[in-house]
């Protein structure tokens, strides 16, 4: 990286504090802040739930799975498509229809308060490790990248995430995912076709990889393991983050619009995550004299964009691998401060608290979140990661028990109030056994990674599926009980009636389209100076075409943005006129 790499880095970083301050004054309360009044459009939710739902992985060690493992590693970074599938087909529109603000808030009344609380406090600590893991897992991929000391890295993205966040709330974060995607867009179509322009000959290419490198599945990772990886996307993808812009659109339709958007570019993304480590791998079997990472092939996306993209677009590179672990981070601290704010704070006073009370309460929490994530991602920094390795296993198994029974809770409506504690209560019990009880520990290690990953999840995973589906047997709800899930189910099968449920707000006459509009102008307006720095001609029209494309696509959206007046504002200033109509006859 040179001056115009960095140059192109610390502008983007200014460019989502700016966001946060700008869309500071859309939030007027909780509901604004946690789930932007239910007014995202889809396609802001469908992009921002694409961004949210990766990291840096994609880049670091998804590329390095497919450098080795081939088109079993592309089936493996695609397979979240099919977790989104189940979204698009089910839970999206229950999740609007649950009318929830936060994930966890439908619990006490599906379930009871015990469930609720033992969620929430769950939930929340090993998320924020899960926020420091991602946050210091990336300091160590940019330090062995461009050579920045770690803790300037941690400090950097830990203050741009918070601040934004803290700020803007889900309305900053939505945004910026979209213009972190703007930033993704075009290293990955260009990155494409010069990496396979390293290719002098196909025929070569595709005899010269080890045996089964374009086969599925492969010897690592067998079809038991990927079935149980298809498993865990079916519930992670249809938790957080992408639950909370499900419910925060305008209605159904909208919400499966954004699974489907979601999905699509899932699947159109394996191409862009698949070719560049290929090529590296026909290029280079050894990637340790390239670059300083405990597993070097983790580095060959980096290192191919370093190879074969023009400055410029190499800073643009570092920015989306950034973006891609901000996205996420930030949809974290969004999630979990609603869930302290809501979900806890709010049940031990034992009180609902104003619209203002819970912006303040929720903007506390994010800046608390903020603070204990970046703290303890210096803390690694400093003492290693290893230390937290048994931690961040327990972290992934605690996922799976709350996802089993919430996800469970909408569709298995025989299922009484303690459902959820009993199949939680059990599943945390197995969770335990497997990982810390030594004989069975030895036992799962002895037979390998791949079946030790399958036979732990499917224990967990079937502990809490059969006490969830066995509980009317075993408990009764109370007649209040009762009455309350009764009421709980009424909700889902209502539909979401947007003119009754939905208030207006200055955000439904704000031209969102022309807003990022302007943020895709000034991207293009970004790179095309690079246009005249001293480089080889076809750097530099590379530079000039996807400044120009940018700027352009911009134009466009800023001209529909113009043009763009909300369906819901015009009903809202058809009815003033109508009632000051009516008043003066």
């Amino acid at each position: 990286m040179n001056v115009y790499d960095y140059a192109v880095v610390a502008a983007y970083m200014v460019m989502m504090v700016w966001i946060g301050i700008y869309f500071m004054r859309y939030n007027r309360g909780g509901s604004d802040y946690f789930r932007a009044g239910n007014k995202l459009n889809w396609w802001i939710a469908g992009l921002s739930a694409f961004m949210s739902s990766f990291s840096a992985y994609m880049y670091t060690g998804g590329a390095g799975i497919i450098y080795q493992e081939g088109l079993t590693g592309s089936f493996i970074l695609g397979s979240t498509a099919l977790g989104i599938l189940a979204g698009y087909l089910l839970f999206a529109k229950l999740w609007r229809r649950s009318r929830v603000t936060t994930i966890l808030e439908f619990l006490d009344e599906r379930f009871n308060l015990s469930s609720h609380q033992v969620a929430s406090w769950t939930y929340i600590p090993f998320n924020i490790l899960y926020c420091a893991t991602a946050q210091y897992s990336l300091a160590i991929f940019i330090t062995a990248a461009i050579g920045m000391d770690i803790s300037y890295v941690i400090w950097i993205c830990g203050l741009v995430i918070m601040v934004y966040t803290l700020l803007g709330g889900l309305w900053a974060v939505a945004i910026t995912d979209v213009v972190q995607f703007l930033v993704l867009l075009p290293v990955s179509l260009v990155l494409v076709p010069l990496a396979l322009l390293k290719v002098d000959n196909f025929h070569s290419f595709f005899h010269s990889m080890p045996p089964g490198y374009f086969s599925i599945p492969s010897q690592q990772y067998p079809w038991y393991w990927l079935l149980v990886l298809m498993l865990l996307l079916v519930h992670g993808q249809n938790t957080n983050p992408n639950a909370q812009r499900y419910f925060s659109v305008r209605d159904e339709a909208e919400a499966k619009k954004v699974a489907l958007l979601c999905m699509l570019l899932f699947i159109a993304g394996i191409m862009t995550w698949t070719v560049p480590p290929m090529v590296m791998r026909y290029l280079y079997n050894d990637l340790s004299p390239y670059i300083s990472l405990p597993n070097p092939h983790e580095g060959s996306y980096v290192v191919i964009a370093m190879m074969v993209l023009p400055h410029g677009l190499i800073g643009l590179m570092i920015s989306a691998i950034f973006a891609a672990t901000m996205s996420s981070i930030a949809s974290q601290y969004n999630s979990i401060s609603g869930i302290i704010t809501k979900d806890i704070v709010a049940k031990l006073a034992g009180r609902d608290f104003t619209a203002r009370s819970q912006l303040l309460l929720g903007m506390a929490a994010t800046l608390a979140v903020g603070i204990i994530t970046l703290l303890l991602s210096l803390a690694m920094a400093g003492s290693g990661q290893g230390s937290f390795k048994t931690m961040m296993k327990l972290s992934s198994l605690t996922g799976t028990l709350i996802a089993t029974p919430l996800l469970l809770g909408f569709i298995y409506r025989k299922a009484p109030s303690w459902s959820f504690m009993f199949s939680f209560t059990l599943s945390a019990i197995v969770t335990l056994l497997v990982a810390f009880f030594p004989p069975l520990v030895d036992y799962l290690a002895s037979l390998g990674p791949a079946m030790e990953f399958t036979v732990t999840t499917l224990a967990i995973f079937f502990t809490g599926l059969i006490a969830f589906l066995i509980s009317p047997f075993i408990f009764k709800s109370s007649q209040r009980e009762a009455a309350r899930i009764k009421t709980f189910f009424t909700r889902l099968d209502t539909p979401v009636d947007t003119s009754r449920e939905i208030d207006d707000s200055p955000i439904d006459h704000a031209p969102l389209a022309g807003f990022v509009g302007w943020m895709s102008i000034i991207l293009g307006a970004l790179i095309l100076p690079f246009t005249f720095i001293p480089a080889p001609l076809p750097d530099r029209m590379i530079n000039l075409s996807l400044g120009s494309i940018l700027v352009a696509f911009g134009g466009l959206l800023y001209y529909l943005g113009k043009e763009e007046e909300p369906e819901y504002g015009r009903k809202q200033e058809s009815g003033v006129r109508s009632r000051k109509s009516e008043a003066r006859r």
